[in-house]
């Protein structure tokens, strides 16, 4: 075997050695890579904030300034009451803010994210207006009173709010008596045209019975 021969046979089996020892710490680390696995705890707590983000139509983000047990089992109780002996659900759950902001950005209502601030409590309830009209507003009264909570904001369906917002919506009349009052509203110049249309017809009907 020639010299150049042997050279070129040494340099080919250099060659396949470096590809193996190049190629072998990549497919280690592949095999390395894992999916996270988070505590069961965190993983109950994500699913039950996700639940109450996701399946009530109103959400509302509190503030909790140092709540004492007896406070909160005070405020829990007022909820019950006004929400007529548990006919409407409502729940008052203190939350941990980072897993609640965790399932938050998972939800098309990631942008509430933004008033996580300090220790939160949520308010929550599927309640429909109709049937519970005064519900809303009288919880959020409620809770305002307790100077350890502040509101932050929320949503309702799938409108987010400010602070000044929950307080407007929860303000409102109740959708039936809205209804009424644009009914009213929009036949009120329709009356008041029939009424002038009908006045000179009726004095014109009161100066022929008289003359008659």
């Amino acid at each position: 075997m020639s010299l150049r021969s042997v050279s070129h046979s040494l340099i080919s089996n250099l060659k396949s050695a470096n590809r193996v020892l190049i190629n072998y710490p990549c497919r280690r680390t592949c095999n390395n890579k894992k999916t996270t696995n988070h505590p069961p705890r965190r993983v109950y707590l994500y699913d039950q904030y996700s639940d109450i983000i996701n399946n009530n139509r109103a959400v509302f983000i509190f503030q909790n300034n140092n709540l004492g047990v007896n406070e909160f089992t005070q405020l829990r109780q007022h909820l019950f009451e006004v929400s007529g002996q548990g006919a409407a659900p409502t729940k008052l759950t203190v939350v941990q803010t980072g897993i609640f902001s965790a399932a938050l950005r998972q939800t098309k209502y990631a942008n509430l994210e933004t008033l996580l601030s300090g220790p939160i409590c949520i308010f929550s309830t599927n309640a429909d207006d109709a049937e519970h009209p005064d519900l809303l507003k009288k919880s959020v009264e409620g809770l305002a009173k307790n100077k350890k909570l502040l509101l932050l904001g929320g949503k309702i369906d799938d409108t987010l709010l400010t602070q000044a917002d929950v307080l407007k919506v929860v303000d409102l009349p109740p959708l039936q008596q809205l209804r009424g009052q644009l009914v009213g509203t929009i036949e009120a110049p329709a009356r008041r045209l029939l009424q002038t249309l009908e006045q000179p017809a009726g004095e014109l009907h009161s100066v022929l019975d008289r003359r008659i």
